[in-house]
């Protein structure tokens, strides 16, 4: 959440200082300090307890009691606890989710897992009701002078709506969102039978699909939202374009890259994607295009490298996708990927590297996930530009940016879509039949279609409307790599200058950064002629 950000600057703080009587921009020179120092802590030696829910409600107690305190010192001391059981909880939340991905089969980890996934709702209660007392505290205006900013409290002011209703919905779609991993750790392996793999589970996950979405319209009512995508653009991702705005700019993709796009099919590129590549040589490119960038990428792979933060190792029992995650209570950013052993694997690292440097820079960033999502797909850009023998790696770089402005165009408009159908057409049946229609107007079909397969994507069940965020920072990400063109270093040099940004909203950070607008009249046109250029 945008909020929680004070937990993390004023948690640091203390943790830095040791007292109460924090200057936020002494932090700032303390923390600069102690990354400078080259302290830092091995991935193997973060330890992992149970985070206990009474610990955080103990904390919790002991803050709201001191917010009605005249002394602004009290108040503050009390808050750093909090705040500290709230950043471990979360830590531990991580490590566990790091852990269970590493081996889904193991059961400790999946219990861990499970129980911080289905009570983090109620720790987010708890910060959300020690700000509203914070904002009734009779040392209101002074916090807000000297430690969290002018107007920091306003959307605290009147009642209180996170209640037990909402935590129990909350929970609800955590619980829901658990039952998908463990049915995709029952599913059975694809194989050679992609038919009878769906037909093990699909349904059941089809169906639990339709209960997530009746449960997130119900999150979206309680808020005052007739649409879950408005309450998610405002909500989850602080978007600053809206679902009509969407919705054309995904009409638009279809007109002007979907064409290009069906040529693909067959093409000789995707024999580079499929290239065998080993888990040493890609991590040996992704290192040698962050040490031909210099400067502040090279700090941070060299931070990743030597404390072990990235796990990149092929595993069969392993969650089969990347992330990465910020561990707050370590200050270090953590790297997970389940290779392929292919070509591609040098780029979805990238990716992940991207996010990395953002967190590196800045101490775990809150900018907005489309601002956020730009620096990742910006790395994959920028390492074709400073890798070694990129040029087949480059092709393949540019047919898969078309297939994500169109695939994740098609995936973002079967979901909006998911979220306008009446209770009574939330069933297995009639999401397979919209999928079906959707994406069969971008241009997907074929022998190996199978209308069921959007169950293998998982943020329809854990990350709701999140999907357009690839294809719009998509798009800015690939300005990074057409200022390259134009300059050596000007996409670079645009890249860092960003990296610790603070901002939530995507338009507003492309108007700041110097780069064009997505919805832009003629942008559409200009990626095109990129694409046409590399891969024509």
């Amino acid at each position: 959440m945008k909020k929680r950000i004070l937990a993390v600057i004023l948690t640091a703080a203390m943790l830095l200082t040791g007292c109460a009587d924090v200057n936020l921009g002494e932090y700032y020179d303390a923390l600069q300090a102690a990354v400078g120092s080259g302290e830092y802590v091995k991935f193997e030696d973060m330890q992992y307890e149970r985070p206990q829910l009474a610990a955080v409600q103990q904390a919790l107690d002991a803050a709201v009691e001191a917010s009605r305190t005249e002394d602004t010192d009290k108040i503050l001391e009390a808050v750093y606890a909090f705040y500290d059981e709230y950043d471990w909880y979360f830590t531990c939340y991580s490590l566990a989710d790091i852990h269970y991905c590493r081996d889904l089969t193991d059961l400790y980890w999946e219990e861990e897992y499970a129980y911080c996934v289905e009570n983090s709702a109620q720790v987010d209660a708890a910060l959300e009701e020690l700000n509203y007392a914070l904002a009734d505290s009779p040392k209101r205006e002074e916090l807000e002078d000297e430690f969290f900013g002018q107007g920091f409290f306003d959307s605290y002011d009147g009642e209180n709506l996170w209640d037990e209703a909402f935590t129990a919905l909350m929970t609800q779609e955590a619980q829901l969102e658990n039952r998908y991993y463990e049915l995709l750790e029952q599913a059975p392996e694809y194989g050679y039978d992609p038919e009878a793999y769906y037909d093990a589970w699909a349904d059941d996950a089809a169906q639990l699909l339709a209960e997530l979405v009746k449960v997130r319209k119900e999150i979206a009512a309680f808020w005052g939202y007739d649409n879950y995508a408005e309450y998610a653009g405002d909500v989850s991702y602080y978007r600053d374009y809206s679902v009509a705005e969407m919705q054309a700019y995904l009409k638009e993709i279809r007109t002007q890259l979907v064409p290009l796009y069906r040529e693909l099919d067959g093409s000789d590129v995707w024999d580079a994607y499929y290239g065998y590549c080993t888990e040493a040589q890609t991590f040996d490119y992704v290192r040698k295009a962050a040490g031909n960038m210099g400067g502040t990428v090279e700090e941070a792979f060299d931070l990743m490298e030597r404390a072990g933060l990235y796990d990149i190792e092929y595993g069969e029992n392993k969650y089969g996708s990347s992330f990465e995650v910020y561990l707050t209570y370590y200050w270090e950013p953590f790297v997970f990927m389940n290779p392929g052993l292919i070509e591609y694997d040098k780029l979805t690292l990238a990716h992940e590297f991207g996010h990395f440097c953002c967190d590196y820079v800045s101490y775990g960033s809150y900018a907005g996930v489309d601002v956020l999502e730009v620096f990742s797909q910006g790395m994959e850009y920028l390492s074709l530009c400073y890798g070694e023998d990129t040029e087949s790696l480059t092709k393949v770089k540019m047919a898969d940016s078309l297939c994500t402005y169109v695939e994740q165009a098609a995936f973002a408009s079967f979901e909006l879509a998911l979220y306008e159908l009446p209770e009574e057409k939330l069933t297995a049946e009639d999401i397979y039949a919209l999928y079906e229609e959707t994406v069969l107007g971008y241009g997907f079909g074929g022998s190996n279609f199978d209308r069921r397969e959007f169950v293998d994507i998982s943020h329809f069940f854990t990350e709701p409307l999140y999907i357009i965020s690839y294809v719009v920072s998509n798009d800015a990400a690939m300005q990074l790599y057409q200022l390259e063109q134009e300059r050596a270093g000007a996409g670079l040099d645009r890249f860092e200058e960003n990296l610790d940004t603070e901002e939530s909203y995507f338009l507003a950070f492309v108007q700041a950064a110097g780069l064009e607008s997505p919805f832009a009249a003629g942008r559409l046109e200009k990626v095109r002629a990129t694409f046409e250029e590399v891969l024509q």
